[in-house]
């Protein structure tokens, strides 16, 4: 073998061995048959809606990505990013600034992560049970601020407010630019950070990680106040971008955020997944979405169809566990 073949190997082995590579083949894939399907898709309105339209839920999968790893799990966070927009906007209509309105809404947010986390945390209650009823309560609250119907700010935010969602840099959105940066930021200190990386050991073993010296609780709690904390910032970014609040904003978003999760590789019993894989899940999972949109795909179709994606990815999951676990057992 060459001196010059052996590093050209070993750079395709580390390409190879790239756990979320199979997630962007895909993808790829994927781009490739709806253009075909659809030459439309690649139009530049298209591109630009599909880019926007998901790049808060990069932000908010972030948050459910840390979580699961933890070993939890949030079924609030849609409900969160409804009710920190609808602070913001009664806030600001009732003649608070704009920025110490935005600041009341993530503080709100902040609230509830840690309602969220204290009881998980230091009570041992089921997360599913405490952020399912953080879920009805943030959903009722937004209905009371709200009195159920939209509120609209259009012409009335500052400037600055609305080029968060509305701005672009050259001919790309601001906020895609900066829903990818915030992401990115987070997958490489998932990799590298000694802080964070004390969700995976609390999320792999919490007995062993308590034995070993961490406080898993605070720990635990840190993780939802920060989820939240992601949900609320991108409510924000939603009233920025729309202009208006509607308790319905984020109905379902959670069981978006978790198959995609699952499927870039996040695993539902804790302590496995990457942020980049998470953030693959929701591209793909927006893709699908746009997909069906383009060829006019019926709404209950649409439905059905994400329903099969979850499931199999909590199967694929499941999968991928235990022939993990059993090709440790043989080795062991």
């Amino acid at each position: 073998m060459s001196e010059r073949t052996a590093p050209r190997e070993g750079v395709l082995r580390k390409i190879m061995n790239f756990r979320e590579i199979n997630l962007i083949f895909i993808i790829l894939v994927l781009v490739a048959v709806l253009w075909w399907l659809k030459p439309a898709f690649v139009s530049e309105l298209n591109l630009r809606s599909l880019t926007i339209n998901l790049a808060t839920n990069l932000v908010v999968v972030i948050g459910m990505a840390l979580v699961i790893i933890s070993g939890g799990i949030d079924l609030s966070v849609g409900s969160v990013v409804a009710l920190s927009s609808a602070v913001t906007t009664v806030l600001f209509r009732d003649g608070m600034p704009v920025a110490a309105a935005s600041v009341c809404g993530l503080l709100v947010s902040v609230c509830c992560g840690v309602f969220n986390g204290y009881l998980v945390a230091y009570h041992k209650l089921p997360p599913f049970i405490v952020s399912m009823s953080m879920m009805s309560i943030a959903r009722g609250l937004c209905y009371i601020l709200t009195t159920g119907t939209s509120i609209s700010l259009v012409n009335k935010l500052p400037q600055w407010f609305n080029f968060i969602g509305g701005g672009y840099i050259g001919k790309a959105p601001f906020l895609v630019l900066t829903c990818v940066a915030l992401g990115l930021i987070a997958d490489v200190l998932f990799r590298k950070s000694p802080i964070l990386r004390l969700v995976y050991y609390v999320g792999s073993n919490e007995r062993a990680a308590a034995f070993s010296g961490i406080s898993t609780r605070r720990v635990k709690l840190a993780v939802y106040v920060t989820t939240a904390l992601l949900s609320g910032i991108a409510g924000q970014m939603f009233l920025s971008r729309f202009s208006y609040a509607t308790p319905n904003v984020g109905n379902g978003l959670e069981l978006t955020m978790i198959a995609s999760c699952c499927i870039g590789g996040v695993s539902m019993e804790g302590g496995e997944g990457t942020v980049l894989g998470s953030m693959l899940g929701v591209v793909l999972m927006a893709l699908i979405t746009n997909g069906m949109i383009l060829n006019e795909v019926s709404v209950y179709w649409q439905q059905f169809v994400m329903g099969v994606i979850l499931i199999s990815a909590v199967i694929l999951d499941y999968v991928r566990v235990r022939r993990a676990a059993a090709r440790k057992s043989r080795e062991a």
